[in-house]
């Protein structure tokens, strides 16, 4: 963006920050609008729940659009429009997906408020959330994809490699030490001790029947 650029948007910006917010009447399920508007050509529309939580919003910087949308995430495009006040003629653009640049702009653009109200702390957290994660997804990318250049001192020694005379062959790798054979498991030991146990098994149920057909006809 050009120096005159930035300048108009941080005028815009700052008349924003200094917009009295406009609310709108409640819509269907208790839902208003909060309306900040800027001459210079800045401008964010929130959307609010019954219980003031915010559920949408969509911010324009000289022409340049945000939308953010709870659960859904970022969105970005660009605006027509007649001067800098939205007209009822305003067509928006979306992107087929959201353009860095737009929200790395929309960021930095909103990044030094430090006022109180809510609507903009809210999409300034957004986006720089969002800005965030581009400068993270940014840097790995670039370390997968960029090459990984030798060493001075790792090709030197793979140039040293390459021309010293080849090493002699290594011993044979000694023979592997067998362990001492260990006697099978004895299957009719097993057999008898699983017969043992399911014998004592039987005799303790068979006792502990006989004992509550007792107590009951003692009682």
């Amino acid at each position: 963006m050009s120096e005159s650029s930035s300048e108009r948007m941080k005028a815009a910006v700052l008349a924003l920050y200094q917009a009295r917010p406009v609310e709108g009447p409640p819509g269907d399920g208790g839902q208003r609008s909060v309306w900040h508007l800027s001459p210079q050509g800045a401008e964010l529309l929130s959307f609010v729940d019954s219980e003031g939580k915010v559920q949408r919003q969509e911010l324009t910087l000289l022409g340049e659009h945000c939308v953010w949308m709870s659960g859904v995430g970022l969105r970005t495009g660009r605006v027509e429009q007649d001067g800098a006040a939205r007209a009822a003629a305003s067509v928006v653009h979306p992107d087929a997906e959201p353009v860095p640049a737009r929200l790395l702009r929309a960021a930095l653009a909103l990044e030094d408020y430090q006022g109180e109200d809510r609507y903009i702390q809210h999409i300034q957290r957004v986006l720089a959330l969002a800005r965030q994660g581009l400068v993270l997804a940014g840097g790995a990318q670039a370390a997968s994809s960029a090459p990984v250049a030798p060493a001075p001192a790792a090709q030197a020694a793979s140039s040293a490699q390459a021309h010293a005379p080849a090493p002699p062959a290594a011993p044979a790798p000694p023979a592997p030490i067998r362990l001492p054979n260990v006697p099978p498991v004895d299957p009719v030991m097993l057999r008898r001790q699983k017969t043992e146990g399911l014998t004592m098994l039987i005799v303790l149920g068979l006792g502990f029947v006989l004992g509550v057909v007792l107590l009951l006809w003692l009682v």
